[in-house]
């Protein structure tokens, strides 16, 4: 597979936090430091909430403030999140296998006069995906490293320090986890506005070509369209459980900063604590939004391929050919069919619209918070 080896390297960083990527051509070695990572992550996590515990005052009821609860809650929910990622990478094998499985056959669907095609756009998007790597990692590194410098140099919180450090590589996990789906999503887009172009192609050539190559083209839009959606199923299938616990981690983490930001500027009071937060709400909504607008590019080069599909029996030179409109309805009605989202679970669909119920469900709990709590 070309994008398979292309992309290895950010494959392999990835299982160094014990997200499981597993791919067919994977050697006996390649299998066995990816268990030994996820061994290692996992008696990570099993010693982590013992080391906050025991480093942290926050963990002493004796000491219970109210902010103190809701960050503890998101600190065990990163653990517990981190498990829920290896655990779910481990166990969906065949799965992850049956996507790339999927996506070799529609590569080999390329005739050779188009392979430079696939393989120049395959480079692109690994450039892209490399290049987000880095700049959403040295992003957060950055921010980690000077909140950490700030709060030693200015105003000292031994708490607040020792459960960040400890829980850093849990929360960079589930940052990459998010990463990870992005991966899969530009994967799928990538095949899809390819798919585009060549329904675009096919209409130009309806005017000249004669009805046998027409039909064979058609014929060749049905089988690739099959398989994109064939590998839209699989990649839902395996971000399913571990993304879904992320997202509400996540939404549980934006309203409690949100809150707690508002009731520091609501009370003139904008000191180390609030400066950390305003930077994880900075760090969370731009993990969160990044995967969100990838996918909603996706549900837009979905829609744009059924009336690209109908164009094509426009530009046919007999209107009145009815083996030429039954094949253009065929392909309509396939995708009418195969629907091409992301999705969680079934519980929520990926796109800008998980944006504006995420916003308005925390607007609506703030104004509660507000009223009642004060």
């Amino acid at each position: 597979m070309v994008l398979l080896s292309m992309v290895k390297p950010i494959l392999v960083y990835l299982r160094l936090y014990g997200i499981a990527l597993q791919t067919p051509e994977m050697t006996k070695g390649a299998q066995w430091m990816m268990i030994f990572f996820s061994v290692i992550n996992l008696i990570y996590l099993i010693a982590a909430p013992f080391l906050m515990v025991h480093f942290s005052s926050w963990y002493n009821m004796n000491f219970y403030i109210e902010q103190t609860l809701p960050h503890i809650v998101v600190y065990f929910g990163i653990l517990i999140s981190h498990t829920s990622i290896i655990l779910e990478k481990l166990f969906t094998r065949e799965k992850q296998f049956n996507f790339w499985t999927t996506l070799l056959a529609l590569e080999r669907t390329f005739p050779l006069e188009e392979r430079n095609k696939i393989e120049k756009a395959n480079r692109k998007l690994r450039r892209k995906l490399t290049q987000w790597v880095f700049l959403l990692g040295g992003l957060t590194y950055s921010c980690k490293f000077i909140l950490i410098t700030t709060n030693q140099v200015f105003m000292p919180d031994t708490d607040w320090l020792a459960t960040e450090v400890i829980s850093l590589w849990a929360q960079e996990a589930i940052r990459l986890n998010f990463f990870t789906h992005f991966i899969f999503v530009e994967i799928l887009r990538l095949h899809l506005e390819m798919y585009n172009e060549k329904t675009m192609e096919v209409t130009k050539m309806a005017k000249i070509c004669t009805k046998k190559a027409l039909l064979c083209e058609l014929n060749f839009l049905k089988i690739r369209h099959s398989l994109i959606w064939k590998l839209n199923q699989h990649l839902n299938s395996f971000f399913k459980w571990a993304q879904t616990m992320n997202c509400l981690l996540y939404f549980f983490d934006i309203t409690n900063l949100t809150y707690w930001i508002y009731n520091g500027i609501n009370i003139g009071k904008i000191e180390n604590r609030e400066q950390r937060m305003i930077v994880n709400l900075i760090l969370c909504i731009t993990v969160l939004a990044h995967l969100v607008y990838s996918c909603e590019m996706l549900k837009e080069a979905t829609n744009k391929t059924p009336p690209l599909i109908h164009e094509i029996s426009q530009h046919v030179p007999n209107p009145f050919d009815g083996d030429v409109h039954d094949d253009v309805m065929a392909i309509a009605m396939q995708i009418h069919h195969e629907r091409i989202f992301i999705t969680y679970g079934g519980f929520f669909n990926v796109d800008m619209s998980l944006i504006t119920a995420i916003s308005g469900t925390i607007a609506t709990y703030l104004v509660i918070f507000i009223q009642f709590i004060g």
